[in-house]
């Protein structure tokens, strides 16, 4: 058997809308956001702003017909957009299941951040090289398909805003948790009491499975459901790394500054440059104020204040 691999190279902008395009066509609805470049670098040139958007398909679901509907597809959206047509790629078994591993790597975000994949083993720093450290917060991860690698600028700035925000026992609500990277990663450096939330069926066993990697699931709780369904409030820090509309109908639907404490802070990523006004707008029109704000070439994450 074979899986038939998917691929289309975008902007940041573009991934969001391709992948959302062809995640009906996919098993189980799993899209792979693959941000291009070097993740481990600390050079800020060494991300590429292209992004590889990638499904995979099994072989009984393959057929000329069905890549010939996706060539289409993508066909009537470069129309509006740019777009490259799609390359297809036959994986053997064994190489799908390890083919989103290829580009992950150790890699350090912050000061203390260590992101660890949990098929690798750890590896001290050394003078020439980066690695665990005395001090380090070490996260474990084995994110499978679900979104949250910490190799995405928007995962990224999050972790940064909660190395800086996250104190010993503070509660954090993590909304699409995906992996729980940010949940994990508020827990080790010090959260007592956290909740982490996904729609997605696979990202919370994915997140589920990460929690009892890391020795957190006394503190770290995840569930499957929306916003609407959480009924605790006045958390300390409430994390939101989805989509600009996903966000500002958060705010307009469900009152997601409702969630945050008196003197909360409420961090939100995943909004490009161009979408970032309408999410300040919507920050403003339910009474919170941006206090930060984090860059990572074309997308922007922000710390909110009630």
């Amino acid at each position: 058997m074979y899986w038939l691999e998917v691929s289309v190279i975008t902007d940041g902008e573009g991934a969001e809308a391709v992948a959302e395009a062809l995640r009906p066509f996919t098993d189980n609805d799993n899209v792979v956001l693959e941000q291009l470049g070097d993740e481990t670098s600390p050079d800020p040139d060494a991300l590429e702003t292209a992004v590889a958007v990638k499904i995979y398909i099994p072989e009984e679901d393959d057929s000329p017909e069905l890549r010939r509907r996706l060539e289409e597809l993508l066909y009537h959206m470069g129309r509006l957009y740019p777009l490259p047509s799609p390359t297809f790629r036959e994986l053997a078994e064994e190489d799908w299941a390890n083919a989103w591993k290829v580009h992950y790597h150790p890699f350090r975000i912050g000061r203390k951040i260590w992101i660890q994949p949990s098929w690798l083993e750890q590896s001290p720093a050394t003078p020439g090289q980066d690695g665990i450290r005395s001090g380090d917060v070490a996260l474990t991860l084995d994110p499978g398909m679900a979104f949250g690698t910490g190799l995405h600028p928007t995962t990224q700035m999050c972790l940064l805003a909660l190395e800086e925000l996250v104190r010993p026992g503070m509660t954090v609500l993590d909304v699409g948790t995906g992996s729980a990277i940010l949940a994990i990663a508020a827990a080790k450096l010090g959260a007592q009491s956290l909740l982490g939330i996904d729609t997605d069926k696979l990202a919370v066993q994915a997140a589920a499975d990460n929690v009892a990697k890391n020795g957190a699931s006394d503190r770290i709780v995840i569930r499957q459901g929306t916003l609407d369904t959480i009924t605790e409030r006045d958390w300390d820090i409430v994390a939101v790394n989805i989509l600009a509309p996903v966000i500002i109908g958060l705010f307009e639907r469900d009152g997601l500054l409702d969630y945050v404490g008196e003197n909360g802070r409420l961090i939100l990523s995943g909004i490009i440059e161009e979408q970032a006004a309408g999410v300040g707008t919507a920050v403003a029109a339910a009474g919170g104020q941006i206090i930060q704000t984090f860059n990572v070439r074309d997308w922007v994450a922000y710390v909110v204040s009630r």
